[in-house]
């Protein structure tokens, strides 16, 4: 899997047919996202927060496997807008029990950046865009970038040790370009690639569950624009206990459907995970 990675299929780069209005658009919305954080950096507004976070799980015995994730975030909110980088990167094996070699069964990175207008009114639009791989899913490359409106029907009377409640809702429209991982004996890996024209639907909820339980979910739903059964869907549910002072235990339950995932080699659509982590803010 790990050379897999490595093969260089020009033809794949070329995907011929892809709008070049995408890519023009995803520079664009990338011009958008970037410009604004010299400017909020000169700004008298909140400081940026800066959460850091490691996770992993390992089994052992009948089945020896092994994942680890890390990821880091950085964000500024002020009254008129609301900046975000998030940046996660994953790798797991596993062993052969007969064998004893070992294999590799994870390896993902995953950048995105967000800016949101209004962050703390009820209706908030925003500007976004995506970099990512996975080697799981057979995705050689992923980006994508686009533009919507959230709204947040409820929000908690105060903030309680840090920890922002509310409950919002959001539709948007985005591009995206696939490139997948070349498969030997498969001249033109475009099944399961190419340009993508999608509907964004999400739903997140952060809500303290007694003085100390914090849990936050996020349900995304993003089909093509001509044909609703070909979507991707993401469910990531996390329950985040305080050990210390701005340090969390976290427990985090990430699952993903990609409905063209077998088309590009993959042995399933679904990718799902369970990890134990540490998370600390600054």
């Amino acid at each position: 899997m790990i050379s897999d990675l490595r093969l260089h299929d020009t033809r794949a780069l070329r995907q011929p047919g892809a709008p070049q209005v995408l890519a023009r658009c995803l520079r664009i919305v990338t011009v958008v996202l970037v410009a604004p954080f010299p400017l909020l950096a000169q700004e008298a507004t909140a400081p940026w927060r800066t959460t850091i976070e490691a996770s992993g799980n390992v089994l052992y015995g009948a089945a020896s496997q092994r994942v680890i994730s890390g990821s880091i975030a950085l964000q500024q909110m002020s009254q008129r807008r609301q900046v975000r980088a998030d940046l996660l990167a994953g790798y797991g094996d596993a062993r052969d029990l007969e064998s004893g070699e070992r294999r590799v069964i994870v390896r993902q990175t995953r950048a995105s950046t967000s800016l949101d207008l209004t962050p703390q009114a009820r209706v908030s639009p925003f500007f976004f865009s995506l970099a990512e791989n996975s080697l799981q899913q057979r995705i050689r490359s992923r980006y994508s970038g686009g533009a919507g409106a959230k709204l947040t029907f409820w929000r908690a009377d105060s903030v309680r040790a840090g920890f922002l409640e509310d409950a919002s809702v959001s539709m948007a429209v985005l591009g995206e370009q696939t490139l997948a991982v070349p498969r030997p004996g498969v001249p033109d890996a475009g099944s399961g690639a190419g340009a993508r024209y999608r509907w964004s639907a999400r739903a997140r909820v952060r809500r303290r569950l007694g003085d100390a339980l914090r849990l936050t979910h996020l349900l995304l739903y993003q089909p093509t624009v001509d044909r609703i059964g070909r979507y991707t869907l993401e469910a990531t549910t996390t329950l985040a206990v305080p050990v210390a002072a701005r340090t969390e235990f976290t427990v985090t339950h990430r699952e993903r459907l990609d409905s063209e995932a077998r088309d590009r080699g993959a042995p399933s659509n679904r990718d799902g995970q369970l990890l134990f982590g540490i998370r600390s803010a600054f």
